[in-house]
C-alpha cells in the first residue's frame, strides 16, 4: 500500500539535513587534510613571515620618512645567520648575502660571477646548494677548471631593479666582479619603496594603480570560504586563471604587465634603474647580462634592451616546463630542485654561447 503523500513529505527534511552533515563532514575532512598534509604547499606563508621577521633587517626602521634613502638599500638578510625555515635553510656571509663567505680583495686565479636579482635568484624555497647559482660554481670548481668560478649571489626577495641598482652601487667596487648577472621577473615593476612609505605614513596609494580584477567561479568560491576554511578556499581560489580574469578587466584592451595597476610607473623607474646597472658596468669595463624571467612578459623589456645596449637572453619558464613539475607547489610558484636544474642548464649554455666564461 502506498503511503499517504504527508508522510513521504516528512522524508525530505531528513535528506537535505543528513545531506548537509555528509557535506559538512567532507569539507571538514578536507580541510583537516590540505592542512596536515600541505599538498598545496600552505607552508610558504609561514616560512615568509618567519624569514621577514627574523632574517631581515630593514634600513629605515626608526626613522621618519624624509630621513630614508628611497632609492638605497631598504633591506637585506642580517648578517652571519644560519635559519632553518623549515622545508629549506638560509645562511649569510658578512655582507648579508645568502652563501659562504666573499674575500676581500678578489683572489687571485678567481672568476667572480655578480647575481643580482629577487627572490629567484636567491633561490627561495630551497636549500642554497641547490640553487642554480651555487650549482653552476660548484660544477665548475669540480672540473678543476682554472680560473676559479665564484658566484656571489646578492639576490634577495621582494627586490625591484632599484634595489638592486643599490646593491650593484655597493659591491661592485668592494668585490671587482668580473660578469654582472640580473635575473629579472614580471615583479620587479613592484616598487619595493611603496611598503616603506606606507608604513611610515607616506602618500596614499593611487586608486588608479589597484586593479579591481572580476571574479570568476574559482576566486568567488575561494575568498567566500577563507573565513571558514581557509585551506581549501586557497585550493580553490588558486584553480582561477589571472591572466584571463585581467583580459577581463582591461574591456578589450591588451594586457601587458608595464601598463597595468603600478606598471607605468614601476616600469619607469625600472628602466632608469637598468640604465644605472648598465653605465656602472661600462665603467669599469665588466659584462652586463639580463636573464628575462618575465612571466607574463614584459614585452617592452627586449625593445627597451636593445635601444640601451643592455645584452638580454631568454631565461623564463615555458607552459610546457611549467607543466613538467619544476615548481615547488600550487601556493609556491618559484623554482624547486628540477626547475633550478633547468635554470643551470640554460645559464651554462647562454654563458658559453656568449663566451662570458673564461676559457
Amino acid at each position: 500500500m502506498t503511503p499517504p503523500p504527508k508522510k513521504r513529505r516528512r522524508r525530505w527534511p531528513l535528506a537535505i539535513a543528513a545531506m548537509l552533515v555528509g557535506t559538512t563532514l567532507a569539507v571538514a575532512g578536507v580541510e583537516i587534510l590540505l592542512r596536515t598534509l600541505d599538498p598545496i604547499g600552505l607552508n610558504y606563508a609561514g616560512e615568509f613571515h618567519r624569514y621577514v621577521t627574523q632574517a631581515v633587517e630593514y634600513s629605515w626602521q626608526g626613522k621618519a620618512l624624509a630621513d630614508v634613502d628611497l632609492d638605497g638599500h631598504l633591506l637585506r638578510m642580517k648578517p652571519g645567520i644560519e635559519l632553518d625555515l623549515g622545508s629549506f635553510r638560509v645562511r649569510s656571509n658578512r655582507f648579508g648575502l645568502r652563501g659562504p663567505e666573499v674575500a676581500e680583495p678578489k683572489p687571485a686565479d678567481t672568476f667572480r660571477v655578480l647575481l643580482l636579482g629577487d627572490s629567484v635568484a636567491f633561490g627561495w624555497g630551497v636549500d642554497e646548494e641547490v640553487t642554480f647559482a651555487r650549482r653552476l660554481e660548484t660544477e665548475w670548481n669540480a672540473a678543476a677548471k682554472r680560473p676559479r668560478l665564484e658566484v656571489v649571489d646578492t639576490g634577495h626577495p621582494l627586490y625591484d631593479t632599484v634595489q638592486q641598482a643599490a646593491t650593484l652601487r655597493e659591491f661592485l667596487p668592494r668585490l671587482q666582479p668580473d660578469l654582472v648577472l640580473l635575473v629579472y621577473v614580471t615583479n620587479d615593476l613592484e616598487p619595493s619603496r611603496d611598503t616603506v612609505e606606507a608604513l611610515l605614513g607616506g602618500p596614499p596609494p593611487d586608486p588608479a594603480e589597484i586593479p579591481v580584477l572580476p571574479h570568476d567561479f574559482w576566486s568567488w568560491t575561494g575568498e567566500t570560504l577563507q573565513s571558514v576554511t581557509p585551506a581549501l578556499g586557497q585550493l580553490l581560489a588558486a584553480q582561477t586563471n589571472i591572466e584571463r580574469r585581467v583580459q577581463r578587466g582591461l574591456g578589450g584592451r591588451t594586457y601587458a604587465p608595464e601598463t597595468f595597476g603600478k606598471g607605468p610607473r614601476g616600469w619607469a623607474r625600472s628602466q632608469k634603474a637598468l640604465r644605472e646597472i648598465r653605465d656602472s658596468c661600462a665603467a669599469v669595463k665588466v659584462p652586463f647580462l639580463l636573464l628575462d624571467h618575465t612571466r607574463p612578459a614584459i614585452t617592452s623589456l627586449p625593445t627597451f634592451c636593445g635601444a640601451e645596449g643592455i645584452a638580454i637572453a631568454p631565461f623564463a619558464f615555458s607552459d610546457a616546463d611549467l607543466a613538467n613539475g619544476i615548481c615547488i607547489s600550487l601556493l609556491d610558484s618559484h623554482a624547486n630542485a628540477k626547475g633550478h636544474d633547468l635554470l643551470l642548464q640554460r645559464l651554462r649554455t647562454l654563458l658559453l654561447e656568449r663566451g662570458l666564461l673564461p676559457r
